[in-house]
């Protein structure tokens, strides 16, 4: 009886402990999303230190608790309390060793640093841009952004260039903008392209140190190697890891990048990888809208389900081809090949194919390319009778140049679909909507891309009229160059490629981190990681494997916990 009380309570002190290590596991990471995704310090250093307080025997937690409350103290500015934290991590726990080691460079960092908290080198020759920033806002940009004009509510007076770190969420926004070129608007004087690029390089090189200098990398927060390799299964295959990944991983290989390098090419050259398709893919270029695409069977008779299930093999056989041969990721919208059976050969003006079975066939001439040459996506960004240079133009720029368009304002009224209207061409329709004041600027930005691409209907169909009128699909670009046509469209947004790889790169981060909620969702802390894959990514090509070693790669995929 005694023995069986006995093994009683040894069993509820059990769960007991075991209760309290889960409930200071989850102090932990609640302290990291709200030191990272709110930035809310203070909430973040009561929730670690309850945590750390609260560990038990889970050493290895309370002393990753610890190296955070210090990090976060550096970020406060409080540089006495952060050295208190790290002396105290180093006496309390010797035996964790990489939290010790981290603990101990800070410590000798912090203490030859001036009172203030920060080195010199660190506040004013690494985070300031002034001397960059300075002469391009006068040039271009004072006029509209000043106390008086404060366009779009900022006012670059009052911005501190001299510290980029105590504010990186606007400076994040400014070198964005400025790497699509959307500023300044068209009409006005832009500076030229070598100029862009050197500003927003220097933004850039002062954020990353803005963030190393306020987030010191901690090796304790590091997973293990089993762990990682099941997150690169995920993300390649959706699948669990397999022998050879998991080999790897048990003998330290996935700390080394060429190893790294060597796995994530040996997978995506893998059938599994089409997993990435469905689940990345898809969403970064809204290819389910096609299930949802019904062309009128009265405008368009040709345009049957089996002709609509051909366009959808078609997209997903191209993005599978593009992740096994491994290409420069810009050839989503670039490459002059595709996929098409007989149905969609004839679709597409295609002779010599027959049958029911796909095969991979080079375009003609560069009227098509990439997936903006595909039937699929450009039926699912039109409407049921007619095309939509709008909805085009925006998803290009969106999906591609990662600028993110503002919604409409209320009560603007749809096109007109009288019989009177549908007699103007389409770009005689779009002049007459852009009338609004309110809707002038942004259609400026991207109708005239969308126009570009007029030369194929509601169903991707390659045409030169449309309502009896020769097809105008000339524009310009906002810094005023000119094109006409898709094929120009293309060659003048290669220009842009450097945006493209950011954003890209940026989306598929947010997804390695199963950021659901919103697609491209990055912190500003992790656009350092994003920069860095794609620099490294640039050696290579800009391979799709470089991409996403960089990525697997990262403190932020590679972190114990990650930050949802």
């Amino acid at each position: 009886m005694r023995r069986a009380v006995l093994l009683a309570v040894l069993l509820v002190l059990a769960m007991s402990i075991a209760l309290v290590a889960q409930h200071a596991r989850d102090l932990y990471q609640r302290g990291l999303v709200q030191e990272h995704a709110h930035g809310n310090l203070q909430a973040a250093i009561a929730l670690y230190t309850e945590a750390a307080r609260t560990a038990g025997g889970d050493r290895a937690l309370a002393a990753g608790a610890l190296i955070r409350i210090a990090a976060s103290r550096e970020k406060l500015g409080q540089r006495a309390e952060a050295i208190d934290a790290y002396a105290e991590l180093v006496r309390a726990y010797p035996e964790q060793q990489a939290e010790v080691a981290l603990a101990q460079e800070r410590l000798s960092r912090l203490r030859l640093m001036t009172p203030a908290g920060t080195s010199r080198t660190d506040a004013v020759a690494l985070r300031d841009v002034s001397n960059v920033t300075a002469p391009l806002f006068a040039t271009y940009c004072a006029s509209c952004h000043d106390a008086r004009s404060r366009s779009g509510g900022l006012d670059l007076g009052s911005l501190d260039a001299a510290d980029v770190g105590r504010n990186t969420a606007l400076w994040e926004t400014i070198a964005s903008r400025l790497q699509a070129r959307r500023d300044p608007p068209a009409g006005a004087r832009r500076p030229d392209d070598g100029t862009y690029r050197s500003v927003v390089s220097r933004i850039e090189q002062a954020l990353d140190a803005a963030y190393a200098a306020n987030r010191p990398p901690n090796p304790g927060d590091r997973a293990a190697d089993t762990e990682l390799a099941s997150r690169i299964a995920r993300l390649i295959w959706n699948d669990v890891a397999d022998a050879s990944l998991l080999d790897d991983a048990r003998r330290g290989g996935l700390r080394n990048p060429a190893v790294l390098e060597r796995q994530v090419r040996r997978m995506l050259g893998d059938a599994r990888s089409a997993a990435l398709v469905n689940g990345f893919f898809v969403n970064w270029l809204a290819l389910d809208r096609l299930r949802n695409a019904k062309p009128d069977p009265g405008v368009f008779p040709q345009a049957d389900a089996e002709l609509l299930q051909a366009m959808a093999t078609e997209t997903r056989l191209f993005l599978e081809s593009q992740l096994r041969e491994d290409r420069d990721a810009v050839e989503v919208w670039t490459a002059n090949y595709t996929y098409v059976n007989e149905r969609l050969a004839r679709h597409y003006g295609l002779s010599n194919v027959s049958g029911p079975r796909f095969r991979r066939v080079a375009w003609p001439d560069a009227t098509r390319a990439g997936i903006l040459g595909q039937a699929g996506p450009l039926t699912a960004l039109s409407f049921a009778t007619r095309t939509s240079p709008t909805v085009r133009g925006s998803y290009v720029l969106t999906r591609f140049l990662g600028v993110e368009t503002p919604a409409p304002p209320a009560n603007v009224p749809p096109l007109e679909e009288t019989a009177p209207a549908r007699a103007s061409t389409m770009r005689e329709r779009m002049l007459g909507h852009k009338a609004n004041p309110a809707c002038a600027g942004c259609h400026a930005m991207f109708d005239p891309i969308g126009l570009a691409l007029e030369h194929f209907d509601a169903t991707g169909a390659w045409r030169t009229t449309a309502d009896g009128a020769p097809i105008d699909a000339s524009g310009t670009f906002i810094d005023g160059t000119r094109f006409d046509g898709a094929a120009a469209l293309r060659t003048g947004l290669l220009k842009y490629r450097d945006a493209y790889y950011a954003g890209v790169t940026r989306r598929l981060m947010a997804y390695a981190l199963h950021r659901t909620g919103n697609a491209g969702r990055v912190y500003d802390y992790e656009m350092a990681a994003v920069r860095k894959a794609v620099r490294d990514a640039a050696a290579n090509g800009y391979r799709w494997s470089s991409i996403i070693t960089g990525i697997v790669g990262s403190a932020p995929f590679q972190a114990k916990v990650i930050v949802p």
